[in-house]
């Protein structure tokens, strides 16, 4: 069974406080890409064999094998599973590459395995292994994520927008950036930044970016340039280049660009290309 496992962008991120279980309370819009990875699963004797995994993740902590384990343990099954990875979505770049995995994979092991369960208990497994899963074990496109981002409330989301991602080698820690975020006073409502994501979703939408663009926050941006002052170089560069929209997706480092339209993203590549010459860009697209 062959199974895609798309990348997600986090259009807007905001931090409204800490939580007592020591996560951030969060409110982000979600937005699944056409960069994906692929998975495949054969069934076996019993055990979990994972290869294609990317090196410098201990098996351990692979997302796909503590899946397996928690699916065993929750609702034990007979036999096992291999699972070939094919990545193209970079380790630690804000994408939702290994929450996508995990995803990816208990959907999958439910069809194989014939298991029966329900979205919903299948998203009760994804929020035990990361926030992210959730939102792709959705399915959407496109969705508002509260809590610590796996509160889903799905958004109707018809356009086609385009996309250039700059990737960078290495990725940052989640937990270093978190940690070096510093909560404005007062913090802000609920109500307010909830208003003004749906805003931002609406002229997105529409292919209004310019009246999106003001909605579209990263409060994680200015943690993330502070562990790497070159992302920050590198986002006012692009910046200055006067493309559109330019944001950091998730805890960073990936930065996004936003076109209502393929000819436009085409176009603002090739500038790129002249002056970030070695930058490594993929094109892709809502999906």
């Amino acid at each position: 069974m062959l199974i895609e496992s798309p990348a997600k962008l986090n259009l807007a991120l905001l931090v409204l406080g800490e939580r007592r279980d020591g996560y951030h309370e969060l409110l982000t819009l979600f937005h699944r890409v056409s960069l994906k990875d692929t998975l495949r699963l054969e069934k076996r004797d019993e055990g979990i064999r994972l290869s294609g995994a990317p090196l410098g993740v201990p098996k351990k902590k692979n997302l796909i094998v503590r899946a397996f384990h928690l699916l065993k343990r929750t609702y034990p099954f007979g036999g096992g599973v291999s699972v070939h990875l094919t990545k193209k979505i970079p380790v630690g770049g804000g994408l939702g590459g290994g929450s996508s995995n995990a995803a990816a994979f208990l959907v999958g092991m439910n069809r194989l395995f014939r298991l029966g369960l329900s979205k919903k208990e299948l998203t009760g497994l994804g929020s035990k292994l990361g926030a992210d899963v959730p939102f792709f074990i959705s399915g959407g496109r496109h969705a508002i994520g509260r809590g610590r981002g796996d509160r889903i409330e799905p958004l109707t989301f018809k356009r086609r927008l385009w996309f250039l991602l700059l990737l960078r080698r290495g990725g940052l820690s989640t937990k270093k950036v978190y940690s070096s975020f510093r909560l404005p006073r007062p913090a802000p409502f609920l109500t307010g930044v909830t208003h003004d994501v749906k805003m931002a979703s609406a002229f997105l939408e529409r292919g209004k970016l310019s009246e999106a663009a003001r909605f579209l926050v990263n409060d994680l941006t200015a943690s993330a340039e502070e562990i790497s002052p070159s992302l920050k170089e590198t986002r006012e560069r692009i910046s200055a280049l006067h493309l559109g929209i330019c944001q950091m997706s998730g805890s960073g480092p990936t930065l996004f660009l936003i076109f209502p339209s393929r000819r436009e993203a085409l176009q603002a590549l090739r500038r790129l290309r002249r002056h970030r010459r070695g930058q490594a860009v993929v094109l892709c697209h809502s999906y």
